[in-house]
């Protein structure tokens, strides 16, 4: 008998073939001057390519089983240098090991249709498939790896187990007399066959794993020495069974370790002639790094030329940042090895698609193969829960740098995260390099609680003071904003308004549209499409030499967008944030100010509800002694770091809940996270997405066509990513504080995740103007 690793490939029928082409042209027919060249052309490429596919061959067990250990040894012929040989062993034997459980006949019978006899076809009609990673560790040998590899600890022996066991996440719940009879009557025999030879099957492996997946779960600490050489076998098993499952030859796209091709790239643009924080990280390539890079210090590039050829990733808090990056690296350094991943990448390698598929690109982001990748953290980071499935990252992190630009723009939950995971990057071998505007003291303290310590794991430099740059003169007032002062500056500059909240901007905006045209407002409750066409706007007003007018928002122009405004007023926030919030104006330092271009109202709106009570009047008391003066970048290094002392900020929110989430993720056993609960716990996923039901009325057919169409046996990936995000665009994410609010339908519009809501949607796209969405009770108004 032959044995196979996967099903066979459904192919339409001709009748199914029609409801499929009906649906696609009811679909592209609703959605004219709604989709770009590039995404008419997947669509129709989709549809050709499902009407000329034939059947492939189906994979052998035993070639797939070969190309994953191929596979493996190719990658360590490039990377060996990060691996002891042990590991590359363990490696290897887990390779070699994992699919032989799919020699059950169970499950040959469900991928191939075996003529098994009435008999037996009668008696495993009610059995329980065993999972393939379960069986394959029964027919591991300790003395056979021993005759591989040399002698292994026990320890060595249970890591190489657990990561076979493990290698998908299946639940762990059949009592050992069951699993021994299943062993010996549908197992045993064929996997003597596919094999030729007699194999000694243990079920005492079954107790030689660290964990068990099921209700019993953890019972006793792992080591760490014995979980990070968990991490390493296992991550390194699914990223090359992964490869090789998606149609891969190698675990990696390019390696430029030898040729260096960014880096050179870089010296090129820089005529070798490179700031002093660049010549820093060029210096310590070989070290961690906290660095404090202020604006124009070159940090992007110095961040680079730290990783010095060797695979990278770069992080960043925002997808709009994310894609500017890499858009820049491909652009401006021509550098065709990149990677984007994030929650919407897929849409960037449907739009670049030229001759090969946007979908290959996304494939081989997704598993992580390119030699620098750029993502945001939630893409990174899951490991910290110890979920099934999320040993890949610590494991190809083992071989890279990875670089955090702004941590100070997270949430004190992830910034706990990212510590933690640090810690573990850095007990494998990896290497990191914090790379950020401001870095409170607290974080180093907690660095340092996590055995992260200065000069001893990482090195620590300030760069502030090489900017002498003079931005910014500021001013504070305990008032409400002046309507008239605002009406009169915006005929004679750029002006921008930050709000703490959206009813607070709207109300502005509504008042101040009474006496100006160019009054436009900006914030996250416009429908995605209408958002995307005010951030467009937003930068090409900034951008505009003698343009004039005033632009309201609210806190996500901190940090996502590149605009500089001449002249700021901003509600008071913490100073984390006011700094970003500085960052919008006079950004490039195209003036030296001399009256104030930075109003800062301590209106408390937002306080205790938005920010930390303790942290926000901090910020305001300490701010008070920079006022009316320039205010210097050497100055906003001294002012957060003197709001964000460690003794001075151990009863505020803000600390107890960094120290509260370490404690938490040092608490974590393994399975009491799956990899989705993982993510939502991550992104602290609170939000829906929406749609006004006005909008909706409007485009009910589509979404009932569009559902069909999605649904659709063997429709590409690109083609269902598409039609989702044209769904997407007429939405607006909602964030759940308490509870879902009344006028938000419990339910959803059918085959999709999307919400109505009753509730009024001002916007003209034409004149760009409008309210967004418009909710009457404030607790739904903090975005």
């Amino acid at each position: 008998m032959e044995y196979y690793a996967k099903s066979k490939e459904k192919v339409l029928t001709e009748q199914e073939m029609q409801k499929v082409k009906k649906a696609f042209e009811r679909v592209i027919s609703m959605l004219v001057g709604e989709l770009t060249e590039v995404e008419r052309e997947v669509l129709y490429n989709s549809l050709n390519n499902l009407q000329q596919k034939e059947k492939q061959p189906q994979k052998t067990l035993r070639d797939h089983i070969k190309e994953t250990v191929l596979c493996a040894k190719d990658f360590f012929e490039q990377y060996g240098d990060y691996f002891t040989e042990k590991q590359k062993k363990l490696i290897l034997f887990a390779c070699e090991y994992h699919d032989y459980g799919k020699a059950d006949i169970l499950f040959q019978n469900r991928i191939q249709k075996l003529n098994l006899g009435k008999e037996l076809e009668k008696e495993i009609r009610n059995i329980t498939m065993i999972p393939h990673g379960h069986l394959s560790t029964c027919v591991i040998s300790k003395e056979k790896i021993e005759e591989k590899i040399g002698e292994i600890k026990k320890e060595d022996f249970k890591v190489l187990c657990t990561a076979v066991y493990h290698h998908h996440d299946r639940e762990d719940d059949v009592d050992d007399n069951k699993f021994k009879i299943y062993i010996e009557k549908y197992y045993k025999p064929y996997i003597k066959e596919f094999l030729n030879m007699e194999l000694k099957t243990s079920l005492r492996n079954r107790s030689n794993t660290l964990f068990a997946n099921n209700s019993i779960g953890q019972t006793k600490r792992i080591e760490d020495k014995a979980w990070y050489q968990y991490l390493t076998i296992k991550g390194m098993l699914n990223k090359f069974d992964w490869t090789v499952s998606a149609g891969f030859e190698s675990a990696e796209e390019f390696c430029d370790r030898k040729e260096k091709q960014l880096k050179k790239s870089i010296d090129e643009r820089l005529h070798n002639q490179y700031r002093p924080m660049q010549i820093y990280m060029k210096e310590n390539k070989n070290q961690n790094l906290v660095i404090i890079a202020p604006t124009g210090s070159g940090k992007t590039e110095g961040s680079l030329l730290w990783l010095n050829g060797e695979k990278g990733f770069y992080t960043l808090p925002l997808r709009v940042s994310s894609n500017a990056i890499y858009k820049r690296i491909k652009e401006q350094y021509h550098y065709e090895h990149v990677a984007l991943l994030h929650s919407s990448s897929l849409n960037t390698y449907i739009e670049e698609a030229k001759e090969e598929s946007g979908l290959v690109n996304y494939e081989r982001a997704k598993l992580l193969s390119y030699p620098l990748t750029i993502c945001t953290v939630d893409q990174l980071f899951l490991f910290a829960y110890k979920a099934l499935g999320t040993e890949i990252f610590p494991a190809t992190l083992k071989y890279s740098k990875i670089i955090l630009d702004e941590i100070q723009a997270y949430s004190p939950r992830v910034v706990a995260t990212l510590i933690y995971c640090l810690k573990t990057i850095s007990k494998m071998g990896g290497k990191f390099a914090i790379v950020t505007a401001t870095f409170p003291p607290v974080l180093k303290a907690f660095m340092r609680k996590k055995g992260l310590v200065e000069d001893k794991n990482y090195l620590f430099q300030d760069f502030t003071n090489e900017d002498q740059t003079k931005r910014h003169m500021l001013e504070i007032r305990n008032e409400e904003f002046d309507i008239e002062e605002l009406a009169e500056k915006s005929q004679e500059k750029k002006v921008l308004v930050i709000c703490n909240t959206i009813k607070k901007a709207q109300q502005l905006y509504e008042q101040l549209s009474e006496q100006i045209e160019e009054v436009f407002l900006l914030h996250s409750n416009f429908l995605r499409q209408d958002r995307e066409l005010l951030e467009k706007s937003i930068i090409q007003f900034a951008k505009e030499k003698n343009k004039k007018g005033i632009w309201i928002s609210t806190q996500i122009v901190e940090a996502s967008l590149d605009i500089d405004f001449e002249i700021l007023y901003t509600e008071m926030s913490t100073a984390d944030s006011l700094l970003q919030r500085m960052g919008r104006c006079n950004r490039k330092g195209k003036y030296e100010p001399e009256t104030s271009n930075i109003i800062v109202f301590d209106t408390k709106n937002g306080r205790n509800i938005i920010y930390d009570k303790d942290i926000y009047d901090r910020s305001i008391a300490l701010l008070k002694k920079y006022e009316n003066k320039i205010f210097t970048e050497s100055e906003k290094t001294n002012y957060i770091n003197d709001v964000y002392k460690e003794e001075e900020i151990k009863n505020s929110i803000y600390y107890k809940e960094i120290e509260d989430n370490l404690n938490k993720l040092s608490d974590i056993k393994v399975t009491n996270y799956d990899k989705k609960k993982a993510q939502e716990e991550f992104r602290d996923i609170r939000s829906i997405a929406v749609i006004p039901y006005e909008t909706y009325e409007k485009k009910e057919t589509l979404f009932q066509e569009g559902v069909q169409f999605i649904k659709s046996p063997n429709i590409g990936k690109e083609a269902r990513q598409i039609i989702r995000e044209k769904f997407l665009d007429y939405t607006i994410n909602q964030t759940i504080y308490y509870r879902t609010p009344d006028n938000i339908d419990k339910s959803t519009i059918k085959g999709t995740n999307i919400h109505k809501i009753y509730a009024e949607y001002d916007f003209d796209k034409d004149t760009k103007k409008g309210r967004g969405l418009v909710i009457q009770k404030e607790e739904y108004n903090y975005l």
